[in-house]
């Protein structure tokens, strides 16, 4: 053969082995591409499927510095969230305000997710060594008994929601009760905080209890107020359900005095009360594990659409649980977007949405 014939050979080899390895490499691109278009096209085609009802919208929601596993859920609600309540800043022993380690990471790690954030505000008290107080009032009548104090607050507060970044503010003062005096003074910084929170570009929402003096008291019109519609029962009562038609419908009757934006929350999960005294507070994903360790039978509550049941422990006691499914929560939800609201759900973590 001569010299032009082998490398005439060579270079036809050459050729062919080069367009042998593009041909797997454009497969393998290929392949992996399709793949992840098929992916992507199963997380569109989930995001098309409302997790509740086609007429709930405008969806508010906690994430707890506890429990921050909150990914999945936030991802199957999708389009349906517009806000996320960021859970919770406290108070140090000198009543200064306090974010956990645990929620600014998770709120550095979220920041550019496309809901709105809210930073939220309780009188809860942690003292220098490791004890605590929850739902503190004295520390309210600190905070708030005149216009000095109020005004410091006010400002720490919107320093801190405005240092972050957040959408907005949300004040959770609990356990006020008839004291006629602090709530008042607590109306009176709501006032002012909405004031001044609004000049800086910000939200804000006001959490109340279902045993607030409505009737008594006059709030503004400016924030969104957020009724509690939970804790028929808990750990202070006999078993049963968290919330049903009655008692969430006497609530919206209840703010109906209140002026502005007003929005209801409702809770998931639900409690385990043991025969010895004790009760604990169960997560959706909890009962899962209970039901399944001890393979017992659930019933559903016709007039809550809660779910319960018995079993007993290795221990021989014996329990009663009740909680919520997403049935339960679309329920709940039903009777409030009927009336025009919007609903907030305490809490993402532990939920199955399924």
């Amino acid at each position: 053969m001569s010299n032009n014939g082998r490398k005439n050979l060579i270079f036809t080899g050459l050729t062919l082995l080069i367009l042998l390895i593009v041909s797997v490499i454009y497969i393998g691109v290929f392949s992996k591409e399709n793949n992840s278009n098929n992916k992507d096209s199963n997380v569109e085609i989930n995001k098309e499927e409302k997790i509740f009802a086609e007429n709930i919208n405008n969806l508010s929601a906690w994430v707890v510095y506890w429990d921050l596993e909150s990914h999945k859920e936030i991802k199957v609600l999708d389009r349906q969230l517009k806000n996320v309540c960021y859970f919770a800043v406290s108070f140090n022993s000198n009543n200064e305000l306090v974010m956990p380690e645990k929620l600014i990471n998770h709120y550095k790690e979220t920041k550019e997710y496309a809901y709105n954030k809210y930073i939220t505000i309780v009188n809860d008290k942690i003292n220098s060594d490791g004890s605590s107080l929850l739902k503190d009032t004295n520390l309210l009548k600190a905070l708030l008994s005149d216009s000095d104090s109020r005004s410091k607050h006010i400002k720490e507060v919107i320093n801190l929601a405005v240092k972050y970044g957040f959408y907005g503010i949300e004040i959770d003062y609990e356990r006020i009760k008839n004291d006629m005096k602090l709530w008042d003074d607590y109306i009176l910084f709501i006032n002012e905080l909405y004031k001044e929170a609004k000049e800086k570009g910000l939200e804000l929402r006001v959490v109340l209890e279902p045993n607030t003096p409505i009737d008594k008291l006059k709030f503004n019109e400016g924030p969104t107020y957020v009724m509690m519609c939970y804790n028929l029962h808990g750990g202070f009562s006999k078993p049963g359900e968290k919330a049903n038609p009655e008692f969430i419908n006497r609530l919206i009757e209840k703010m109906s005095k209140v002026p502005g934006k007003k929005n209801f929350a409702i809770a998931t999960g639900g409690f385990d009360w043991a025969s010895n005294g004790k009760t604990m507070a169960v997560s959706e994903a909890e009962v899962k594990s209970i039901l399944k360790k001890y393979n017992t039978k659930v019933q559903r509550h016709n007039e809550s659409q809660c779910l319960f049941f018995n079993y007993k422990d290795e221990d021989n006691i014996e329990h009663e649980v009740w909680y919520g499914d997403i049935t339960t929560l679309n329920f709940w939800m039903k009777g409030i977007a009927e009336k025009g609201y919007d609903i907030s759900i305490w809490r993402l973590g532990g939920n199955l949405f399924q």
